[in-house]
């Protein structure tokens, strides 16, 4: 009895066995990780990167520029929304499986701030192809709670 159904169990594992589909198959990604490539500063990628693509704010109060791990993005976005008390905005989630979470980019993001206005903004750049993965914006009226 212990054969047979020993037999069974074996028979049905090989039944069973999830072959591989073209629904299954690793997908190949577009950004393949590059984290032992080396590249350029921050800030001297900044001081390359076309204005018309991104330029912190001119009166920024705060701004960022760092060089990470895709993966970094999501808390790098919301550690820049904490400091900047911008609440509008939640931690981001990464949903693009064509690029790989070690691949290296650069996040900057500039806040800037008056009597009645903020601003704030951020942007992610393929360290290795200089592509705009990702971007964002947004814009508050600001009410000075010192104000009499």
């Amino acid at each position: 009895m212990k054969k047979l159904f020993l037999t069974l169990v074996i028979l049905l594992g090989f039944l069973f066995q999830i072959t591989p589909t073209s629904a299954t198959t690793i997908q190949e990604v577009e950004y393949p990780n590059n984290q032992g490539k080396s590249f350029i500063s921050e800030d001297e990628f900044y001081n390359q990167l076309d204005k018309d693509m991104y330029q912190e704010y001119k009166n920024a109060a705060y701004s960022i520029r760092r060089k990470i791990p895709y993966k970094e993005v999501p808390d790098a976005e919301l550690s820049f929304n904490r400091k900047t008390k911008n609440n509008c905005q939640d931690k981001m989630s990464l949903q693009t499986p064509h690029i790989h979470p070690e691949r290296q980019v650069y996040f900057f993001a500039s806040f800037s701030q008056n009597e009645k206005e903020e601003f704030h903004k951020f942007i992610v750049v393929d360290a290795e192809t200089k592509t705009r993965l990702l971007e964002g914006n947004s814009f508050h009226r600001y009410e000075n709670p010192y104000r009499n």
